[in-house]
């Protein structure tokens, strides 16, 4: 059995506060294959490491960095995460806005290789933009939006996501977990797409996922569940 990659979702954000630097370090500690995290871009040019659009009902991108970290002191900037991270683990770089992708890569490209890290996000476009300039990058389109504003057409769209991945010229899939229903993984083993499936968290799904051949990546908040659960299914003993 190919190895299953682990994913820490925001750091081992089971652990810890998301996103921050201890999530991260702890992510790490437990021997996480790669770690995934959010990028979005302050009124003031600095990228930050946060998922949510908003902090204290008020827009990531209408406030300054400083005002920011006033309101919350763990956040931490992109380059910190990427100081922190090198030479110690691989990235799942997931964009929530677009019209960074350049800034974003560049300066991952200062700290990783291309083969180090990926980007994902759930805009097809962001993706193209990327896979232009930077084809030998791996890209991974993000299915599973919350709250979409046209939810049958959405849905269907991640369901059956295939000409999306083809226009937005995305390397692998990355589907909410309740997607993998009708058909979804025989129609993508039929692509020959991979499948990086988020965010899993539930023992028993975690166990069914590591032993279905057709996904390739699990991410987690609870990583070192993950890991070994996986310790046990590839153990010697368990065959």
């Amino acid at each position: 059995m190919t190895k299953k990659l682990i994913i820490a979702h925001r750091g081992a954000s089971s652990l810890t506060k998301e996103n921050t630097i201890e999530s991260f370090e702890k992510a790490i500690a437990c021997d996480s294959d790669m770690i995934e995290f959010d990028v979005r871009k302050t009124r003031d040019g600095i990228c930050i490491v946060y998922h949510d659009e908003f902090i204290n009902d008020k827009m990531i991108n209408e406030l300054k960095y400083k005002q920011i970290k006033e309101i919350d002191g763990s956040i931490p900037t992109l380059e910190e995460i990427l100081k922190l991270t090198k030479g110690k683990i691989r990235l799942d770089v997931e964009l929530k806005e677009d019209a960074y992708e350049e800034e974003v890569i560049k300066m991952l490209l200062r700290y990783f290789k291309e083969d180090e890290f990926v980007i994902t996000s759930f805009n097809d476009k962001s993706l193209r933009t990327i896979k232009s300039s930077y084809p030998n990058l791996r890209v991974g389109l993000l299915l599973g939006k919350n709250k979409p504003r046209n939810l049958v057409i959405t849905r269907l769209s991640e369901l059956f996501p295939f000409k999306r991945v083809i226009q937005s010229k995305a390397d692998f899939i990355v589907p909410h977990w309740k997607l993998l229903r009708f058909g979804f993984l025989g129609r993508a083993e039929r692509k020959h797409k991979p499948v990086w499936v988020w965010t899993v968290n539930d023992k028993a799904k975690i166990k069914a996922f590591l032993n279905d051949s057709r996904i390739e990546t699990i991410i987690t908040d609870k990583p070192d569940l993950a890991i070994s659960l996986r310790k046990e299914i590839t153990s010697p003993n368990s065959r």
